[in-house]
């Protein structure tokens, strides 16, 4: 299994760039509707900064070891008690700073904490969870609608926050512009819940109709879209993955491949503490491969790399389970270098309905 090496910190830094501009423009487009006619275009840029509030976290990467800041991530700062407490302290904040301007305590007390629990509750849309009851509760709640960038849920808001930060503040439109794109976003969550409800319905028909035995399965969207779903399921001694577009024929049977669990390699581990945040972090979906005299555990919740195309392909979050200070997140070699014009193309039939090009094994 041949790798690259990047440091937690820089992939989850690219992570959380491709995140933030959905929650940035988010937060631009509630700012006007709730506090433009009051502030201009300075609720922008409150709604912005409420928006991007938990993601402070990203900061950990500094300070804590990557297997500590897997789970530290979307954590105590993603939780409900800190959307209230620190929406209270926004207020005061905002307040202070526009002491001319009258803006009713409860109005903006509702602003500022709807828009950071929106910001969590929107997180918990795709597969990496979020600790929405930190600290009382360490459950990590993941619904799997949305993969953590999607551009089609992303563009209407996107627009819509180029035309406010350039068009006048009076504009008698600009209301509309924020309302519109909302509303695009919400259509296309929708559309994920229906395409969701498919894939699982189908899961489910080819496990009566094939026999396989699941104690537990979970469905998510596969990169930038929501109708190309990845599927793992789990057995006893092994993980089964498959791909399915919400355009594919129903009737056929779903292509699964199995992964074996290989949980006894875990006895050859150095380190107890990492081996533990890590299958917290992967909520028990994982694998467990050697290569090298070093055993590595696969995430199975982040996918493969191209497992659209095929099965067999490696799984795209690999840790390598050793007792060292400087850990680092092992990325399958191929990850991003695979892409060319060509795969692009083949992804794009496949999320039509299409089914792949097979590639060497």
């Amino acid at each position: 299994m041949l790798g690259v090496r990047y440091s937690l910190f820089d992939i989850k830094h690219l992570f959380f760039t491709m995140d933030s501009l959905t929650h940035i423009c988010l937060g631009a487009c509630i700012g006007e509707i709730a506090l433009g006619k009051r502030l201009g275009k300075k609720a922008l840029i409150w709604g912005a900064v409420a928006q991007s509030l938990p993601d402070i976290d990203i900061a950990a990467g500094l300070f804590v070891s990557p297997d500590r800041d897997l789970l530290f991530h979307r954590g105590i700062t993603h939780s409900l008690i800190f959307a209230i407490i620190v929406g209270l302290l926004t207020v005061l904040l905002a307040r202070r700073m526009h002491r001319t301007t009258i803006l009713p305590a409860g109005l903006l007390i509702a602003f500022f904490v709807s828009q950071i629990a929106l910001h969590d509750l929107l997180d918990t849309c795709n597969s990496y969870g979020t600790g929405l009851l930190e600290p009382f509760n360490h459950t990590r709640f993941s619904i799997n609608l949305l993969y953590v960038a999607d551009p089609l849920f992303t563009i209407g808001l996107f627009v819509a926050t180029i035309f406010l930060i350039f068009k006048h503040a009076s504009n008698l439109n600009r209301k509309k512009w924020a309302i519109g794109a909302i509303f695009l976003s919400v259509l296309y969550l929708c559309f994920s819940v229906v395409s969701k409800t498919i894939i699982d319905n189908r899961v489910n028909a080819n496990f009566e109709a094939t026999g396989l035995k699941s104690e537990k399965y979970f469905t998510t969207p596969t990169p930038l879209n929501n109708m190309l779903w990845y599927i793992v399921a789990e057995a006893d001694t092994e993980y089964y993955t498959s791909y399915s577009s919400v355009w594919d024929d129903g009737k056929l049977p779903l292509n699964f491949t199995g992964h074996k669990k290989n949980y006894s390699l875990l006895n050859n581990t150095i380190d107890h503490n990492i081996q533990n945040n890590l299958k917290t972090f992967a909520d028990g979906y994982y694998t467990i491969e050697a290569f090298n005299g070093t055993a590595y555990l696969n995430v199975l919740r982040f996918g493969q790399v191209q497992g659209w195309q095929n099965n067999n392909a490696p799984f795209a979050f690999s840790y390598p389970l050793v007792n060292t200070r400087d850990q680092y997140l092992l990325l399958q070699k191929g990850r991003l270098a695979g892409w060319n014009a060509n795969s692009v193309k083949e992804y794009i039939k496949r999320i039509a309905g299409h089914k792949p090009i097979k590639t060497p094994h």
